[in-house]
Formats: C-alpha cells, sequence, structure tokens
C-alpha cells in the first residue's frame, strides 16, 4: 500500500489532532508515534515550542 500524502503537509493539516493525542491519551505508544511524527516533520524554529510542550504535558502526568 502507497500514500501520496506528504508528511510535513500531514502534520500541517493535522497538528490539532495530533498535540491532542500527545497531551490526552493514555497509550504510551500513540503518545510516542504522535511525538515522532511531529519531532520529524517540524521545521526546527517549531521544534523548541514542541519540547517546551512536551514538558508541560509530562509535567501535568506527573503531578495527580
Amino acid at each position: 500500500m502507497t500514500y501520496d500524502t506528504d508528511p510535513t503537509e500531514y502534520i500541517e493539516e493535522n497538528r490539532t489532532k495530533i498535540l491532542a493525542v500527545i497531551r490526552g491519551s493514555d497509550d504510551p505508544f500513540a503518545r510516542a508515534c504522535a511525538w515522532a511524527l511531529l519531532d520529524r516533520y517540524t521545521p526546527d524554529n517549531d521544534f523548541e515550542t514542541l519540547s517546551e510542550e512536551l514538558e508541560l504535558v509530562a509535567k501535568r502526568r506527573a503531578d495527580p
């Protein structure tokens, strides 16, 4: 099976949904996949923002 969707375009169109998976999913594998997509296909200038977002998510999950 082949896909014609450009990964960068997919990330741009679905960024909100991907971030929702990172923020709210109870499935560590799903969160890791979402993070990997953002990590791989996000421009470098947005990476710091994503890193900060991940730190906030990790902190929220650690605090009951």
